[in-house]
């Protein structure tokens, strides 16, 4: 259903303030590189991906490469991109929980030291203080490395754990994304649960059944693609893993080919497109939902649906949706699944 008139005029303030906070990092440059771009299932990171290109074109600027985990090649970067500013993908993996990510962005610190670097906002946790002032020294040898974060509570932990860098204050950038218009047909009383099981997940949510609450029909699931889009995602993820091994080759023997920066781009943008028409199929039905993942929490307030987000392992939701997510009418957060179940009543019987 389409938002309030209230919550689109309240969106339309976190955009303009999001777009005014890249222009200022960015600069004056035209053309940029978006690095450790998402290929997995993850929808969280599909959503953050498709508000970078929202905003992208709506400041104009021109993408001129784009790589992933394993196709990055800072040679090709700079061949396609003599000069501009590079863009390292948002989300929630700045720090040693996700580390595979963290090396890779420190690797590309070390690469690029004559390139400008914005990380799009993140959110930061450490559990390990030596990991994290290596991070800190790593980085802070850059001579022009702009941090973005997106919540408070990152801004703390970041004076604690990152104090060379300088901190800028900017809202999650899956806002920026615009779902497409489409008719939801919302059976009376139906909850559907977004519920991760990684090592992020504390919230109990995924061991809910149908009998959860009487009288409402529920579906406890995961982010992921089913039929036709789940075939499509599959193939677009071979192509992918195809350029890995081509990328991975090349450092090696220089006369390997590669696929060209369009190609690549438009196998990123399939793998995400995927993932996101997924999740808007699964919302499509629901009267209510309940989440413990962020952006199922961000999809839910930019689709207008009545939801109740809990928090993972590191407090990721509640910072954000203490700033500003929990001024959307539809959001509401629990502690636990007994004040989430209060909040579905709640929403159904209204």
């Amino acid at each position: 259903m389409p938002l309030s008139d209230t919550d689109a005029n309240y969106l339309r303030v976190l955009r303009d303030s999001t777009e005014a906070t890249l222009r200022a990092s960015i600069g004056d440059a035209t053309d940029v590189a978006l690095l450790d771009a998402p290929n997995q299932r993850n929808v969280g990171d599909s959503l953050i991906w498709a508000g970078e290109m929202a905003y992208l074109r709506r400041m104009g600027l021109k993408l001129r490469y784009v790589s992933d985990l394993n196709t990055y090649d800072p040679a090709e970067l700079r061949r396609v991109m003599p000069s501009g500013v590079v863009l390292l993908h948002g989300g929630g993996n700045f720090g040693d929980l996700w580390i595979g990510h963290q090396n890779h962005r420190e690797q590309i610190v070390e690469d690029l030291p004559d390139y400008r670097l914005v990380q799009l906002p993140q959110s930061i946790f450490f559990a390990s203080k030596t990991r994290a002032e290596q991070a800190d020294a790593v980085i802070g040898r850059h001579p022009d490395f702009r941090l973005l974060l997106r919540d408070s509570l990152s801004i703390e932990r970041a004076a604690e754990f990152l104090p060379s860098l300088a901190q800028t204050f900017c809202y999650d950038m899956a806002l920026g994304f615009e779902p497409p218009a489409s008719a939801r047909v919302v059976a009376k009383n139906t909850l559907l649960i977004i519920a991760r099981q990684d090592k992020e997940g504390v919230s109990g949510l995924h061991a809910v059944d149908d009998g959860w609450i009487s009288g409402i029909s529920t579906t406890n699931t995961d982010w992921h693609s089913e039929g036709w889009l789940a075939v499509r995602w599959s193939l677009a993820r071979r192509a992918m893993k195809l350029q890995h091994k081509l990328v991975r080759n090349r450092r090696r023997l220089k006369f390997v080919p590669i696929f060209p920066q369009w190609a690549v781009q438009r196998l990123i943008a399939s793998l995400n497109n995927i993932n996101i028409a997924g999740a808007i199929r699964l919302y499509s039905s629901a009267n209510v939902v309940v989440v413990d993942r962020l952006h199922a929490h961000v999809l839910a307030i930019l689709l207008g649906i009545n939801h109740v987000a809990l928090d993972n392992n590191y407090q990721k939701i509640g910072a954000v949706f203490q700033d500003y997510t929990g001024e959307f009418s539809t959001s509401r957060y629990a502690v636990d699944t007994d004040v989430a179940r209060a909040y579905v009543e709640e929403f159904t019987v209204n």
